[in-house]
C-alpha cells in the first residue's frame, strides 16, 4: 500500500492558488503487516497553492524536509478526537478533499513544497476541474 512512500518522481503540471487551511498528521510509523499507520500531534496548516500532484504551504518552521503527513479537509475528519479539537472549528468547509498523503521536498522558513504521493482520483478530478475553471477566467 505504502511501498511509493520513499521512492517518488515529482512532476509539476500547473498550480491553482488556494487560500484554505487544512489539518495535518505526521506519520510516525507504518506496520506493513497490519497496513497500522501510527500518527503524532496533529496541526493546522495553511496551503497556498495547489496541483494534482503538489501544494506550497506555508508552515510556521514546523516542517522538515522529507516528512511524510498526512492532509485532511474539515470534510474529511472523522474521529472523534478531531471532532473536539479547537482547530476544527477554524478550518473552512471547502474544499471538501478526502484526506491525502504528501511528503515535503523543499523548505524554506515560510514556506515548503509537497509532493502528493497518495490522492484518491476523485479529489484528482476536482482539482483539475477547478484548475480548468480557473484558466478559462
Amino acid at each position: 500500500m505504502f511501498r511509493g512512500l520513499f521512492n517518488f518522481r515529482t512532476k509539476q503540471l500547473g498550480h491553482i492558488p488556494v487560500k484554505t487551511k487544512m489539518c495535518v498528521l505526521p506519520l510516525i510509523s507504518y506496520d506493513e503487516k497490519t497496513e497500522t499507520l501510527d500518527y503524532g500531534q496533529c496541526f493546522t496548516i495553511d496551503v497556498v497553492s495547489m496541483s494534482v500532484n503538489s501544494m506550497t504551504v506555508r508552515h510556521n518552521d514546523v516542517l522538515k524536509k522529507g516528512n511524510i503527513l498526512e492532509f485532511r479537509t474539515k470534510h474529511a475528519l472523522e474521529d472523534r478526537e478531531c471532532l473536539k479539537c479547537m482547530s476544527f472549528k477554524s478550518l473552512p468547509e471547502t474544499p471538501s478533499f478526502s484526506s491525502f498523503i504528501g511528503k515535503i521536498i523543499w523548505r524554506s522558513n515560510e514556506e515548503a513544497g509537497v509532493n502528493i504521493i497518495m490522492m484518491k482520483e476523485q479529489d484528482k478530478q476536482a482539482i483539475l476541474k477547478a484548475m480548468t475553471d480557473k484558466s478559462k477566467k
